[in-house]
Order: C-alpha cells, then structure tokens, then sequence
C-alpha cells in the first residue's frame, strides 16, 4: 500500500504535518533544478524528515529540462552537500522532469 502526503515546509503547518505523517515509512524530498538548493522549505522538509527519523528517501532533483546539463551537475553537487551528516545522507538523488516524464520510471 502507498499513499502519498504532500507536506508543506511552512513553519506554520509543521505540527500539522507531522502529526499527518506519522506513519510514513519514507520520503521523497523534491528539489527544483532550476532553483538554488536548500530553498527554505527544503530545509525545513529535510528537518521534519529527521524528526520523523525515516530511513527510505529519495531525493528527486525535479525541472532538468529547464536548466543546462553543467547547471544540473553543479546543483547536484550542492544537495550531497546540504544532506552531508543528515539523516538523508547517502539517499539516491534522481534528476527527473515531470513535464518531459524523464526518469519518472525510476520513481514509480
């Protein structure tokens, strides 16, 4: 069975959504390509996932399709930084495009 939430990053929200959340096994923590990485609701995700302490997550490196291959990389590069020493660390980050279904086979 998988049942998908959708959890705002809003510091406004967050005892909602954990409280929601609470029995989910993992994550996937979406990160637009074409913005700078950690936004600040991707920190506050990443922090609500420690405090939930999931062990599967994937990270899905979403909107390739609108910036350069080297761009791509670079932003890459950033979010094994940005997870280093979290709970995520070591997760599969997977460059997707949902507009272009690029990779959405990985995923499902």
């Amino acid at each position: 069975h998988v049942s998908f939430v959708d959890c705002p990053g809003h510091d406004i929200l967050m005892a909602t959504m954990l409280n929601g959340a609470a029995v989910m096994d993992g994550a996937l923590l979406l990160i637009a390509a074409n913005e700078s990485c950690p936004q600040p609701q991707t920190s506050e995700h990443l922090a609500a996932v420690e405090i939930m302490r999931l062990k599967h997550i994937i990270i899905l490196q979403n909107k390739i399709d609108l910036i350069t291959e080297s761009a791509g990389m670079n932003q890459y590069d950033g979010i094994q930084r940005f997870i280093q020493g979290t709970i995520a660390d070591g997760s599969p980050v997977i460059p997707i495009s949902a507009q272009l279904k690029y990779n959405i086979d990985a995923v499902s």
